[in-house]
């Protein structure tokens, strides 16, 4: 049962979970350690007392009990939550998972990345429950079953559904741009991020005709470099940037590596 988080707790249910992990003896923990983490006194033995700070206590155990009991579905809520507005689901929460079984079947037999691949998978479930859903996506996401989870790792969900959420869009935009150009090409979709927190995409198509040309250049320009995987990268580095750059104004975000047809050719050659 989820009730190691203190995060999604109220402050008393807190101070009671403190008392009972913190208190050996039962008797000390129900006349002193509960009341004090609740700000009651303790409950005396003697006839003055008239018994309001047990019934006050009795509240209070009451309203622990139940926050306890609903902090798990509190917790698959905020879940829910966090996957709608991250996926920019533009209908209300209860659409989520129609709008993310459409959108992962047009992905779920394109990508190979395992996270990705089972998130897509189980987006597509139409058997599971709702609620079964749910926790199979947050349990991909965070890698960890949500009723076993700690205040570390609703965290470490947010952190890493942000990453989930960037890769799956990247392959989305890719696999509808690779629809609407037909076949014939692959695909590319490179983002640079630079030290500002700037980013720049481009979608760069390679023709298959051309494949085996760009595979010679990229082997010349390889047996140029050192043999030294850091300078290596650093290269690839500039030259991303350079080329990049240099094709961000007339390339509107998409580059093409082809040929010209023959037609063009001709057109071309009757020009001059």
């Amino acid at each position: 049962m989820y009730i190691c988080s203190f995060t999604l707790l109220i402050a008393s249910a807190k101070c009671g979970l403190e008392a009972l992990q913190q208190t050996v003896e039962p008797d000390e923990l129900l006349f002193k350690g509960l009341p004090q983490a609740f700000g009651l006194p303790e409950i005396g033995t003697d006839k003055t007392d008239d018994g309001t700070t047990a019934k006050n206590l009795r509240a209070k155990l009451v309203q622990i009990l139940r926050e306890l009991y609903t902090a798990y579905d509190s917790l698959l809520r905020d879940c829910q939550s966090l996957l709608h507005d991250a996926f920019g689901v533009r209908r209300d929460e209860q659409k989520l998972r129609e709008d993310l079984r459409v959108r992962a079947n047009y992905l779920v037999e394109k990508c190979i990345e395992p996270t990705l691949k089972r998130f897509t998978k189980a987006a597509i479930d139409e058997k599971a429950e709702d609620k079964e859903w749910l926790e199979a996506l947050v349990m991909i996401v965070a890698d960890k079953p949500a009723e076993s989870w700690t205040d570390k790792d609703v965290t470490r969900f947010e952190i890493e559904l942000a990453d989930l959420v960037r890769r799956f869009q990247n392959l989305e935009a890719l696999q509808k741009e690779a629809t609407a150009k037909g076949e014939g090409f692959e695909a590319r979709r490179i983002t640079v991020t630079h030290a500002d927190g700037q980013e720049t995409h481009r979608l760069v198509w390679v023709d298959n005709e051309q494949e085996k040309q760009v595979d010679e250049l990229v082997e010349e320009v390889l047996k140029v470099l050192p043999d030294n995987p850091q300078i290596q990268q650093a290269v690839l580095t500039k030259l991303t940037e350079r080329i990049l750059n240099a094709s961000s104004d007339s390339t509107k975000g998409v580059t093409k590596i082809s040929r010209k047809s023959k037609a063009q050719k001709n057109q071309s050659s009757s020009q001059f």
